[in-house]
C-alpha cells in the first residue's frame, strides 16, 4: 500500500520503497499530465541516499515512456532547489527522490506542483487511488530516451543561489562572521562553499559534504540530539555561528557562539523581527499550530497579524499567499518569504540568518534575547516524540479525554491533532506524525518546571491508552 504523509511518499527501502512502486507513482502522475493536457517537461533531482540516483533514473524512464519530457540533474541537489526551478521556469510538475530527514534506510518521492508547490492533499489522495489499483506502466530504457532527447542532463544551481542571493541586503558582505556549517552528509555542501563566496564570508568551515549511507547512524536532521558535538565544535572554534541542514536541505538547526542550540521556533521570530524592524519590511507571518508563540507575539507588537495553520508546509505557503504575508515558516526548521520559491528552504534561511547577524551587528545570542525582549516574551518550549503501538485507542481516548495537566484547559481544537490553550496563552499540542509511525507533542508554559510536570501529564496519558 502507498501511502502519502505530509512530506510525500516515504517508506523502508526494498519493502515499500521498490523500483514497481516507484514507478508506479510516476505512471499516476504521467495519467494526470495527459489528463490536464501539459506539454511542460518535468524536472527530476535525487538526494544522496543509498540508491536515489537510480530511483531518479526509473522515474525518468517512465515519464519518457509516456512521451513526456524530463529534466534529470547530473548531481545530488536540495529539494527546494527542484521546487525553485519548478517556480522560475514556469513548469507543471517536479519530483524529487528524497526521504529528507528520516533514517537512513528510508527512502523516497515528494511531487511539487505549479508554482513551486508542494502537492496538494487532494493531489497526493488522487495519487494514492491511482497507485494502488491495478495500474500498467510504459517504460523507456534510459539511453534510448537520453539519444531520442526526452531525457535532457539539467544543472542549475549556480543560478539557483543567484536567486536566493537577491534577499538579502548589501551589509552581509562587509560581515565579518566566522562560520562553521554542517552538511550532514546531505545535499547542500556545494551550496554551502558558493553562499559563502557569494556574501564574502572569509572564515568558514563546512563539515560532512562527503556521502555517508548510514549518516553516522543518526538521523541527517539538525535536531539537539543529533547535533551535541557540532555544539561543542562552535564553541571550541570560537565561531559566531554554527549552521546545520538536513539530508535533503529544507531544514535548518542553529548553534549560537555561546553553544546554545535554536530551531526555528526562535528563528522564526528573530527573522521577522530583523525583517519589519532592521530592513522595515511590512506583513503578516504565518506559523503552524505547533510552532512556537514568539512570533505571534512580535507580529502583534508590530501591529500585524500571525496565521496559525495545520503541520505542514503546503498549509504555510498556501496561507502566506492567501494572505500575502511577509514570512511563513515552522518549528521543525524551515521557512520561506514573500516572492521567493513558496517552500521551506535551509539555504534560503542561513541567508537571511547571517544578513541578519551582519546588519544588526551583535553575536546571535544578543540578538535572540534582543527579540524576546521586544515582545516580552519569556516561556519555554519543548518538543518531544513517544513511540505508540495503538492509533485507534489513543485516538478515541483524545478524543474524550483530557491529560491530566497542571491545570485547566480554556480551550480545546482538533485541527490538526489535539491542541490545548490555558488562560495565560500556554499551550499543548498532541499529534500523530505524518511521516513516521510517532506521536509528536509540542508545550509551551512560562516555565521550565510547568513544561516538566505537563510533559510527565502526556506520556502517562499515552501509555494509560497504549495497550
Amino acid at each position: 500500500m502507498i501511502k502519502f504523509g505530509t512530506g510525500g511518499f516515504r517508506d523502508i527501502m526494498n519493502d515499500n520503497f521498490n523500483k514497481l512502486n516507484v514507478q508506479k507513482i510516476a505512471q499516476a502522475i504521467c495519467l494526470n499530465i495527459k489528463k490536464e493536457n501539459s506539454k511542460k517537461p518535468v524536472v527530476i533531482g535525487y538526494d544522496k541516499r543509498f540508491m536515489s540516483d537510480h530511483a531518479s533514473k526509473w522515474v525518468a524512464e517512465v515519464f519518457a515512456g509516456n512521451g513526456v519530457k524530463c529534466k534529470l540533474y547530473t548531481k545530488p541537489v536540495p529539494t527546494p532547489a527542484v521546487m525553485y526551478t519548478v517556480m522560475n521556469e514556469g513548469l507543471d510538475y517536479g519530483v524529487t527522490i528524497t526521504a529528507s530527514h528520516n533514517p537512513y534506510y528510508y527512502n523516497g518521492l515528494k511531487i511539487t506542483k505549479t508554482g513551486g508547490r508542494d502537492a496538494s492533499v487532494e493531489f497526493t489522495t488522487s495519487i494514492e487511488k491511482i497507485v494502488n489499483k491495478n495500474l500498467k506502466i510504459k517504460t523507456m530504457p534510459y539511453q534510448k530516451a537520453k539519444d531520442l532527447g526526452l531525457i535532457e542532463d539539467f544543472d542549475n544551481i549556480k543560478s539557483y543561489m543567484r536567486a536566493i542571493s537577491k534577499f538579502v541586503s548589501k551589509d552581509i558582505k562587509n560581515n565579518k562572521l566566522k562560520v562553521l556549517f554542517n552538511a550532514m552528509h546531505g545535499v547542500t555542501g556545494e551550496c554551502l562553499h558558493i553562499l559563502a563566496k557569494n556574501y564574502n564570508i572569509k572564515k568558514y568551515t563546512v563539515l560532512n559534504e562527503d556521502i555517508d549511507p548510514y549518516f553516522e547512524h543518526k538521523l541527517p536532521s539538525p535536531s539537539e540530539s543529533t547535533l551535541e558535538e557540532f555544539k561543542k565544535q562552535v564553541v571550541r572554534g570560537r565561531y559566531s555561528v554554527g549552521l546545520a541542514c538536513d539530508g535533503d536541505g529544507d531544514r535548518l538547526g542553529v548553534v549560537d557562539e555561546l553553544g546554545n542550540f535554536h530551531t526555528c521556533n526562535t528563528l522564526l521570530g528573530v527573522i521577522y523581527y530583523y525583517l519589519v524592524k532592521y530592513r522595515e519590511f511590512k506583513g503578516d507571518v504565518v506559523k503552524t499550530y505547533a510552532t512556537s508563540i514568539l512570533v505571534e507575539k512580535l507580529a502583534k507588537t508590530f501591529g500585524f497579524e500571525c496565521h496559525n495553520v495545520p503541520v505542514g508546509f503546503k498549509f504555510v505557503s498556501a496561507k502566506m499567499a492567501e494572505t500575502d504575508a511577509l514570512l511563513g515558516g515552522e518549528g521543525s526548521g524551515g521557512l520561506t518569504m514573500r516572492n521567493f520559491t513558496p517552500s521551506k528552504d535551509s539555504l534560503f534561511a542561513i541567508s537571511l540568518i547571517l544578513d541578519a547577524m551582519a546588519l544588526i551587528n551583535k553575536p546571535l545570542s544578543e540578538i535572540v534575547q534582543e527579540v524576546k525582549n521586544s515582545c516580552e516574551y519569556t516561556s519555554t518550549y519543548i518538543e518531544n516524540q513517544i513511540n505508540f503501538l495503538n492509533r485507534n485507542r489513543i485516538i478515541k481516548a483524545l478524543n474524550k479525554k483530557t491529560p491530566a495537566f497542571s491545570y485547566k484547559c480554556k480551550k480545546t481544537t482538533s485541527k490538526d491533532g489535539c491542541r490545548y490553550e490555558f488562560e495565560d496563552g500556554s499551550w499543548v499540542m498532541i499529534r500523530f506524525s505524518g511521516t513516521e509511525n510517532l506521536i509528536r507533542y509540542y508545550i509551551e508554559f512560562a516555565t521550565e518546571i510547568e513544561c516538566e510536570r505537563n510533559i510527565k501529564a502526556i506520556e502517562k496519558f499515552i501509555e494509560k491508552y497504549d495497550k
